[in-house]
């Protein structure tokens, strides 16, 4: 007998979230009648799909982790390197994807990955560009298609442990919108988009960019609980992987333990005034 998410079914998945363009999206598990298929529609809430993870190689020593949410992805290498990623082509038997890298010792460096697929592997050739470097290099590449990540849940409530400033709210929602999460803070003024680059038990990575007054970029890391449900004592970095300080996150059930948004109240000091001749007095 077939096991759950076998390695046909992870292609599957894989080939399906690829080229879906609706990705992300809530599907009804059942075929609706033409008279509930409208308040389907309406009532039923944007569901974020798991990410599809892949382990690709260039030589014997040379892997990374691509995670990929529909069409967009995320590759990351041991030595530092961050690439993003595109898929172009997908059809059954082939696979075109783009990688253009935005940080590391190779930034600046262009592929695009062609290739096939059979079962859980899919492999082929590269052409790499790097202005200054070299034009049109190929090679060989072969990925592995891991295990799909835990599903993205549709509404998460992520709190500040320790406000960054007084007066900001510990806490804010965070709701899936076509790709990514929309975070806003009326109180300062601040909106968000968060892109999840790794959303595993093991390892969650969100990239949060902030518009508005407050403008600014930021990196969200932590690990799932064994419940499932929350991340615990998660740590905010900035761009270059500074601890500014933590956060927690939950969703589900678990959201109903969180308090309410709350503005730190700011501490008011009052000026020291002093007078006197022979003494001082100050109050």
């Amino acid at each position: 007998m077939a096991q759950p998410h076998s390695l046909g079914t992870l292609v599957s998945i894989l080939l399906a979230a690829l080229a879906t363009s609706s990705y992300g999206q809530g599907v009804p598990s059942q075929s609706a009648t033409p008279a509930t298929a409208g308040n389907s529609a309406v009532s039923a809430p944007p569901q974020a799909a798991a990410p599809v993870t892949m382990t690709e190689c260039e030589g014997i020593n040379n892997c990374a982790t691509w995670t990929f949410l529909g069409t967009q992805g995320n590759g990351q290498w041991p030595s530092g390197e961050v690439a993003n990623l595109s898929v172009e082509h997908l059809d059954a038997d082939s696979v075109a994807i783009r990688r253009a890298d935005s940080t590391g010792p190779s930034a600046g460096l262009t592929a695009v990955y062609k290739g096939t697929r059979h079962e859980d592997r899919v492999g082929g050739e590269f052409t790499s560009s790097w202005p200054g470097h070299w034009d049109n290099k190929s090679g060989n590449w072969y990925a592995t298609i891991g295990k799909i990540s835990q599903s993205l849940p549709s509404v998460m409530r992520v709190c500040a442990i320790g406000a960054p400033r007084p007066g900001w709210p510990l806490c804010g929602t965070w709701t899936w919108n076509n790709g990514h999460y929309d975070a806003a803070w009326p109180e300062i003024g601040v909106t968000a988009t968060v892109t999840v680059a790794s959303f595993t038990p093991e390892s969650v990575i969100f990239n949060r960019a902030d518009y508005g007054k407050e403008a600014g970029k930021w990196v969200y890391t932590g690990k799932i609980s064994t419940q499932g449900d929350s991340i615990l004592n998660g740590d905010v970095l900035d761009t270059n992987n500074a601890l500014l300080g933590h956060y927690n996150a939950t969703w589900g059930a678990a959201t109903q333990d969180t308090p309410a948004v709350q503005p730190v109240q700011p501490v008011v000091v009052r000026p020291v005034v002093c007078w006197g001749w022979w003494w001082v007095v100050c109050e």
